[in-house]
Formats: C-alpha cells, structure tokens, sequence
C-alpha cells in the first residue's frame, strides 16, 4: 500500500490511489537497471512514471536511490523490480538496438498485437527464443481483442483438426506446405508457359530472317529470247521507213497534175 493510505475501509473512489505489492529482498548496487512500478515524484519534485526503466548511480544510508539521470527515489518508494527484461506491454514507446525475445508458447500471452509491440523495438534486430515456433506461429496469428460470443464457432481449421484427431497447429503446418506446393507447381507452369512463348519468337524470328535473304525469282515468261525481240525492231523500223517515203510520193503526184 501506498505511503499516507492508512489500511482498513476505504472508499471506492480512492481505489486508484491503492497498489497491491508483495514484499521481496532485493540486493542492489551501482549500475543495477531497474523498473518503477508506480506513478510518484522524485525527491526533488520530478516525475516518477510507471514502467520507466532507470540505472542505479549510488544508494545513501537513509534509503534513498540515486539514479544516473539525477532523479533520487524516495526512502518510502519500493515499488520496483529487476529492469533487465519487460514485458511488451511495458516495452511500448520504448526502441533499442536489439530485442531478445523470450515465447512462452501460452496463447493468452502472445498475440498479434503484442507480436507487432515487440518485434518494433529494435533498430538493428531481434532474436527470438521459442519451443514451439508452430505453436508461436499460431499464436501471433490471433487478434488481442476480446473474442465475441460469434467468434466462439469453431472454425473450419479446427473442425478439420477434430476430424484428423491432431491439434490445430499440426493443420496450419500442413496447409502452409500445401501452400507451397502450390506456389512452386504454379511456378513451373508460368515458367514452361514463357518458355512457349519465347520458342515461338524466336521461330518467327528466324522465318522472318530467312524471307528477307531469299533472292527474288523472276518468272521465265517475262524473259523473251533475243530471236523473239530482233524480227519485232525490224517490223517497227519497216513501218517507220513507209511513213517518210509515202509523203514523197504524194508530192510527185501532185506536181505531175500541175505540168
């Protein structure tokens, strides 16, 4: 209880002023980390918050803490604990460089909030420690929130795990493998499909190649032998000569009407 709440009755409305602690030994020394468990002030009048991670400096005769930021804990405030490992509820606001990270496999105390709280706390990486990363991958799977009377219907996964007669976590292993089998067999299809694809351009590539180089044939009846073309100038000059004689003799005609 609180320093200045006297025990016995109270009343309801100063619940909030009330924590419940249990009394242990604690040996602490300069450089110990601890964690404050209760909203108070420091003895020069700064706050004190709840879940704060500090570092002991120096421990006077009197009781009181000093801490290494200048804060100096009052001999009465003794609602702390060990600050080298916290709860993600408690991690919330807070960022490191690396996180290590301790499952208890108990669904009640991971879920997907909690999961998203803890893996965000490092800069530059995390390490997890679990015995059952198929327990722990169902876990983080459910909400934080509390379940609904709806929510309360089995579901197909756990029906299909009652019907087998295994444990919920064996069927999400098994559909996660399915899952993959499918990937890969959806894989081999699309790559044998491109494989099609590119056979058949390279195919028209080549024919295209090879019409381009063809020679052009020109057909036999369009060639005419030199004996076909020879009697066919002669008959044109022949012509020709009739025409420039005819004249002529037109001429002599009309000068012999004239004698």
């Amino acid at each position: 209880m609180r320093p200045g709440i006297a025990s016995g009755r109270c009343q309801f409305k100063e619940l909030d002023k009330i924590t419940v602690c249990q009394p242990k030994e604690l040996s602490l020394s300069s450089g110990d980390r601890l964690q404050l468990k209760a909203n108070a002030q420091s003895q020069d009048g700064r706050r004190l918050a709840n879940g704060e991670l500090v570092t002991v400096k120096e421990i006077y005769q009197d009781g009181r803490i000093a801490l290494d930021d200048g804060r100096t804990l009052p001999k009465d405030y003794r609602q702390f604990v060990r600050g080298y490992a916290v709860t993600s509820y408690a991690a919330q606001g807070k960022t490191v460089d690396y996180v290590l990270f301790s499952d208890s496999a108990v669904k009640a105390a991971t879920n997907e909030q909690q999961w998203y709280v803890t893996i965000s706390r490092g800069r530059k990486g995390i390490k997890i420690f679990t015995a059952d990363k198929i327990q722990l991958r169902q876990n983080i799977t459910h909400s934080g929130n509390r379940t609904l009377a709806l929510d309360m219907k089995p579901s197909a996964i756990q029906k299909l795990a009652t019907i087998w007669g295994r444990d919920v976590a064996f069927v999400l292993n098994v559909q996660e493998s399915q899952g993959v089998s499918s990937m890969r067999a959806a894989e081999t299809v699309r790559n044998e499909e491109l494989e099609r694809q590119a056979e058949a351009l390279r195919q028209a590539e080549a024919a295209r190649q090879s019409q381009a180089v063809k020679p052009v044939e020109t057909p036999i009846e369009s060639i005419k032998p030199a004996e076909m073309v020879k009697p066919a100038v002669q008959k044109s000059e022949t012509i020709r000569r009739r025409l420039e004689i005819k004249p002529a003799q037109n001429q002599q005609k009309s000068r012999g009407m004239k004698i």
